[in-house]
């Protein structure tokens, strides 16, 4: 009997909790985003740019940062969030191999949320080859009580600015 009541007890502690994920909110113009803490190097504030000739309209410019040569690159015409004049913060982001600034109005938070809280995004209508929207930039929507953010794909936003 002893047994029995022993495997029960070990079966009710072995679940496991929802596996959370931490994410970084900000906003840019009216809307929330979010990406992934672990992508994210430091959140700066906006400093001296300096442009660089030739580069995208998106390319602002580079900083130096403690010696690393970063590019700051603004994703609101990706997004098709109107230009704003002057840069709020920067969201310095690891991708791999890749480094760069995000301009964003403000940071709000960083928190955790359930895994299970990030919704798949809705279908957009029209042809399959015409996802060049703002969805395409996207991984996922997160729900949250009173709100919602938009999930960056980073490897998308990379691909698009053409930072590789």
């Amino acid at each position: 009997m002893t047994e029995i009541n022993n495997e029960i007890v070990a079966d009710a502690v072995d679940v496991l909790p929802e596996e959370e994920v931490r994410i970084c909110l900000f906003r840019l113009g009216e809307d929330i985003y979010a990406i992934p803490v672990e992508l994210l190097i430091e959140i700066i504030k906006s400093q001296k740019i300096f442009p660089v000739p030739t580069t995208p309209s998106h390319v602002l410019g580079v900083i130096n940062l403690r010696g690393n040569i970063v590019p700051i690159v603004d994703i609101r015409q990706a997004l098709s969030i109107p230009q704003q004049s002057t840069p709020g913060q920067v969201a310095i982001v690891k991708h791999g191999s890749i480094m760069f600034g995000i301009v964003v109005d403000n940071v709000s938070a960083v928190i955790s949320i359930p895994a299970s809280s990030i919704q798949p995004l809705p279908s957009e209508p029209g042809p399959q080859h015409e996802t060049r929207g703002r969805t395409s930039y996207l991984q996922g929507i997160v729900q949250r009580d009173t709100d919602v953010a938009a999930l960056l794909s980073i490897e998308r936003i990379i691909d698009a600015i053409k930072l590789t």
